[in-house]
């Protein structure tokens, strides 16, 4: 199953993706320049913490990246279908292709996806078979740099600032 390269062409997904990379960013380069670096200089985190956060950012945006070009499973033109399966396939109304009765039709993309979950606009592009695990992957790496930053953010508020009040 080699993965190919899929673009979409929507304004609102492009939209949502920028807004994502300009949230990264401002996280990426904010975070550290407010809460790790000083208290790293401070002695209160290790170099581990800092290192830590951003190989959590940089396994968030490559799975970013990696979800929104992987293919989701698009139909080609002229399937072949064997003998044996043509009872399963059906015929799409929208884009008059035949289709696996589990394939449904974008309207964003204008195609017809195998097993598709739905058509996300945060990486513009649909989920589908060949590009589920990569969405998956993508929400469980945001979810670890978001409880991250939160846990930075708590150490920051409540350890590190009434530490520099005593001192």
């Amino acid at each position: 199953m080699g993965q190919r390269i899929h673009f979409v062409v929507d304004p609102q997904g492009w939209c949502c993706m920028g807004l994502i990379i300009f949230i990264w960013l401002y996280n990426t380069i904010f975070i550290p320049k407010v809460i790790l670096f000083p208290h790293y200089e401070e002695g209160n985190i290790s170099v581990v913490a800092v290192l830590c956060y951003y190989l959590c950012s940089l396994f968030c945006i490559a799975s970013l990246f990696r979800a929104s070009v992987a293919d989701p499973g698009k139909l080609p033109e002229n399937p072949k279908i064997p003998i044996t399966e043509q009872e399963y396939w059906e015929l799409c109304n929208k884009c008059n292709m035949m289709r696996p009765k589990r394939s449904h039709h974008c309207s964003r993309c204008g195609h017809c996806v195998r097993r598709m979950d739905h058509h996300c606009p945060w990486i513009n592009n649909c989920v589908g078979e060949d590009n589920h695990w990569l969405f998956l992957q993508l929400c469980f790496y945001t979810q670890i740099l978001s409880s991250y930053t939160l846990i930075l953010e708590f150490c920051h508020y409540y350890y590190f600032l009434p530490l520099k009040n005593e001192n």
